[in-house]
């Protein structure tokens, strides 16, 4: 695995989990782009500050949001990421806690795309690492 790919998955997680934005713009291409979910029915986001702006308003929808990363896997110029994310609602919102993926590319040691994947067989497939 190329240790400067790990390490930039390494601090954009750790960004997210303390939600810092300015950490996250670092490790970002100015034309990043994040295609959501297909199953969400969301467009994708373009622009670094779009993306952050994303996270960020999904993020202040939870009073206590945690990221974990379980398991990184590259491919070539891609990364794909096994996310634990779990927490509670605003307010006095239920709890939950589940497992998916995150399909990031990178370019000379900066992220230039995501996709968010519910199913982690399809990520599998996408990143090319399932038969």
């Amino acid at each position: 695995m190329s240790e400067e790919n790990i390490e930039v998955i390494r601090r954009l997680y750790q960004a997210v989990n303390v939600r810092d934005s300015e950490a996250f713009a670092e490790l970002a291409h100015p034309a990043l782009e994040w295609v959501p979910d297909q199953r969400l029915g969301q467009e994708p986001v373009r622009g670094r500050e779009k993306v952050i702006r994303f996270f960020s308003d999904l993020a202040q929808m939870f009073e206590d949001l945690r990221t974990e990363t379980e398991r990184v896997l590259e491919t070539g110029d891609q990364v794909l990421v096994f996310v634990r994310v779990s927490g509670s609602g605003a307010g006095s919102g239920p709890g939950f806690d589940i497992r998916i993926a995150h399909l990031w590319t990178l370019s000379d040691g900066v992220l230039v795309r995501g996709e968010g994947y519910g199913d982690r067989d399809e990520a599998l497939e996408a990143a090319g690492l399932r038969e």
